[in-house]
């Protein structure tokens, strides 16, 4: 093709036919121009689809992590909602010595140690600039929110690990209680968290459990503050938990918008 352009170029130059020859001229620069054109076309259109390719990719994956945060994230709430339900009941028998069962205290005492703990799967967009992959405003808007309220609900399971370890089991080691609760979330199964329900109804208590015992650990007044954070920082953590949980689901709802089925 090019020889055969060569070929029209001198056969108008030798014929002294200049005119024609800069029309000639023009015309193969356009028609270079356009093949370039076309070839930056082409070339853009395959990177373009890459990019779609990844972002696909990466909203794939993003969909499975956040399904598995949100499992999560409803596991710890349930635990919470456990926590706070023991500790109502133990406050009652505390208000109301009649409401006392003794065989129960052990029971709903162990839930009020729990230390449930969010630790989500981080995808650390910044990496490789993943997130310019994705072309929803709303949704990148929603996973850069998503860290600082995360970091929420951190703090807030900080303050309860730290009146765990500061007050409530050192109360248990004064008060000799910790091998009986150990014994009682074996028996009840609390020691697994799939073996959790929202139920907190009293299980049978082993005979050889000193009962008495919890029954004087009812009369410390520092037990009465534990139940009473039992309740405020958990319930807190809740609402915390349930503003990240929407906001996981708002994610999951703009990612399948643009997943391509």
């Amino acid at each position: 093709m090019i020889k055969f352009f060569r070929k029209i170029r001198q056969n108008l130059l030798s014929e002294n036919k200049f005119s024609k020859y800069l029309i000639y001229a023009v015309g193969e620069i356009v028609l270079v121009v356009i093949g370039i054109l076309i070839a930056l076309s082409i070339n853009n259109k395959n990177e373009e689809r890459k990019l779609r390719d990844n972002e696909q990719a990466l909203l794939l994956q993003l969909k499975q992590e956040f399904e598995s945060n949100l499992n999560q994230l409803n596991q710890k709430i349930e635990m919470r909602e456990i926590m706070i339900n023991s500790a109502q009941k133990l406050l009652k028998m505390i208000d109301d010595k009649n409401q006392m069962i003794p065989d129960s205290i052990g029971h709903y005492l162990s839930f009020t140690r729990m230390n449930p703990t969010f630790d989500p799967i981080r995808n650390d967009l910044t990496v490789g600039d993943k997130l310019s992959l994705i072309e929803n405003v709303e949704l990148k808007k929603m996973l850069t929110q998503w860290e600082s309220n995360e970091e929420q609900l951190e703090e807030s399971e900080r303050r309860w690990l730290y009146s765990l370890n500061t007050y409530f089991r050192p109360l248990l080691y004064e008060h000799n209680l910790a091998r009986e609760l150990f014994e009682i979330n074996y028996q009840s199964g609390s020691m697994s968290l799939m073996s959790l329900t929202k139920s907190v109804d009293a299980v049978t208590i082993n005979k050889s459990i000193d009962t008495d015992k919890f029954v004087n650990f009812m009369n410390d007044p520092r037990l009465e503050s534990h139940l009473a954070w039992t309740v405020g920082i958990n319930t807190f953590g809740n609402v915390e938990s349930n503003t990240l949980k929407n906001h996981i689901i708002d994610i999951l709802k703009q990612i399948d918008k643009d997943i391509k089925q």
